[in-house]
């Protein structure tokens, strides 16, 4: 009976801490959805959400990030404010630039909508940022997939990829970067989304 009743237990905890990890995932998508759409017209990279014992800690990695703290902090304050109010947590926001040599997912996308909104062809902007990227020695693999109005009347997904590509484990959270993006040429809208992973830190410490 002893048994059952610590394995009833530990079944109950398991499925605990399971709901709380789906749970988290939830906001850690919601959150970056929203700065995504919030910070379009910014050069920001990536989202790292951090749990702490009070509050969420959300690092926002950027080429240029004056242009979201914003003249004395006001622009900042005001994102923190907005984060607060929408998705009711306690919050810290931080901005970190990055080199404009690092490999960033979300500016590659934004220029591959820019690209198609200026006429130039999909599919070879799709192949050109895939060897530009890959030309980076700390990348893995790249992933780049358009949905939408591609060429002709019939919504389309076509995927390009080079080198490995992880689908799931503790490696893709860690080490695979995203970036998304939406075109709007005159035929309809066109999703674009930019995965790259990344080489893992000891592998960059061994060679």
């Amino acid at each position: 009976m002893d048994y059952f009743l610590c394995f009833s237990f530990f079944k109950r905890k398991s499925n605990m801490k399971e709901t709380m990890f789906i749970k988290e995932g939830i906001l850690q998508q919601q959150i970056y959805d929203y700065l995504v759409e919030r910070l379009k017209d910014e050069c920001f990279e990536d989202v790292e959400i951090h749990y702490l014992p009070a509050s969420i800690r959300i690092i926002i990695h950027t080429t240029r990030p004056g242009g979201i703290i914003g003249h004395g902090g006001e622009d900042i304050e005001k994102l923190t404010n907005e984060i607060k109010e929408k998705f009711k947590i306690d919050v810290q926001l931080d901005v970190k630039r990055i080199d404009k040599d690092v490999v960033v997912p979300q500016i590659i996308a934004k220029n591959i909508a820019k690209g198609i909104e200026n006429k130039k062809n999909p599919r070879r902007l799709a192949e050109y940022y895939l060897t530009k990227i890959m030309k980076n020695k700390n990348v893995l693999g790249a992933e780049i997939i358009l949905d939408g109005l591609i060429s002709g009347s019939k919504t389309r997904k076509d995927k390009f990829l080079r080198g490995y590509m992880k689908k799931s484990g503790e490696l893709v959270e860690r080490y695979i970067k995203r970036g998304r993006a939406t075109a709007h040429p005159p035929i309809g809208a066109i999703g674009i989304k930019v995965n790259v992973y990344l080489k893992p830190e000891e592998e960059k410490i061994e060679k």
